[in-house]
């Protein structure tokens, strides 16, 4: 199927499928819970009484008929119906941005041929994943292994294999750009090597986002005196790295706290809550990035001198040793700034509603 015929897919099929993926994460978040007695989607989570069958059904199950628990009288969870609702959506979202925005198509980076739809599985396949971390994340407070690390695997053997999934090469140098004349600096190898090039992407990724993520875990220990960032992130990080490269987890983690502050600041407002799971806004922070890509990268604050090239744009400091210290420490500094704000917000007297 050609990219081109892409756009053709009914909004709805994508939908469903969307809402069948929530529903199965819901399955699978349920299977993964702490608590003592885990009932499948089929019955009752309350006293294990089973539903009728076309409860099953997607969607369709949350008609308001014998929503309630013959035996208990319990509701079926809001909460799972609005996470197949929220996937499914998601799915068109994601689909509108990268097939009719190409938000993912930045310059020397076009996936060749039928390589379109198979990065778009790809993170079709990341998506699902960061649904499933942030349900049990915000149900569980934990991001369990069973989620990161076959994610891990997904995303380091999809890369290798395909070897045309990146979203950026794993090394671009667009300070030896000449206008007009040739791009951005590519290693000769990513040329030739396309696999193991997908192999080095990948691995780039996850041990930026795993190792970054662990030395922000000690800082925030520092700082609040008490683990602010669990091991779970750390391995979420990890895999969402070793989909997306390295170089998009920097921005993942400059963004991150931002989410986490704005969504932070209006829960405890509304539901007086003092503990806020980390692992939902780097999820949230991740599909920025992703469906915004191609702005990203190309963002340029031009010069003030007329005819010179732009001061300053994103995609220049990533082939620049001091300019990826620069984000390295504008990414850290806001993470330091928003746990010194966590720690007064955890004092605001909020009362109960």
């Amino acid at each position: 199927m050609s990219s081109d015929l892409l756009p053709l897919i009914p909004l709805g099929i994508l939908f469903v499928l969307g809402a069948i993926a929530g529903q199965g994460v819901n399955a699978w978040v349920r299977r993964m819970s702490l608590k003592p007695s885990i009932q499948p989607l089929s019955r009752c989570q309350t006293c294990g009484e089973r539903f009728p069958r076309w409860k099953l059904i997607p969607l369709l199950r949350w008609i308001p008929l014998q929503n309630r628990c013959r035996k208990c009288l319990i509701s079926l969870p809001r909460s799972e119906f609005l996470l197949e609702l929220a996937t499914g959506g998601l799915f068109i979202l994601f689909y509108f941005m990268v097939v009719q925005e190409r938000c993912l198509e930045i310059p020397a980076v076009v996936p060749p041929g039928f390589m379109f739809e198979w990065r778009l599985l790809y993170h079709y396949l990341l998506l699902i994943l960061l649904v499933a971390a942030t349900s049990i994340d915000f149900r569980e407070y934990l991001i369990p292994d069973q989620i990161t690390m076959p994610g891990m695997l997904i995303g380091v053997v999809g890369a290798t294999i395909a070897g045309q999934l990146q979203i950026v090469h794993v090394w671009v140098d667009w300070n030896q750009a000449i206008p007009g004349l040739s791009g951005p600096y590519i290693p000769e190898w990513i040329k030739v090597h396309s696999h193991w090039h997908g192999l080095a992407w990948s691995l780039a990724g996850l041990i930026a986002g795993g190792g970054l993520t662990w030395v922000l875990r000690l800082v925030s220990s520092v700082l609040l005196g008490q683990e602010a960032l669990g091991f779970g992130d750390v391995t979420l990080m990890a895999m969402i790295g070793s989909f997306v490269g390295w170089q998009p987890i920097l921005l993942i983690l400059l963004l991150a706290p931002l989410c986490g502050l704005l969504i932070g600041f209006v829960s405890r407002m509304v539901t007086g809550k003092t503990y806020l799971p980390y692992g939902p806004y780097l999820c949230a922070a991740t599909l920025i990035v992703l469906m915004g890509w191609k702005w990203i990268w190309l963002a340029e604050w031009p010069s003030t001198v007329a005819g010179a090239p732009p001061e300053f744009s994103i995609r220049h400091l990533f082939g620049d040793a001091l300019g990826l210290a620069i984000l390295a420490g504008i990414a850290l500094g806001a993470l330091i700034l928003m746990l010194l704000l966590l720690r007064g917000y955890r004092a605001i007297p909020v009362k109960r509603r």
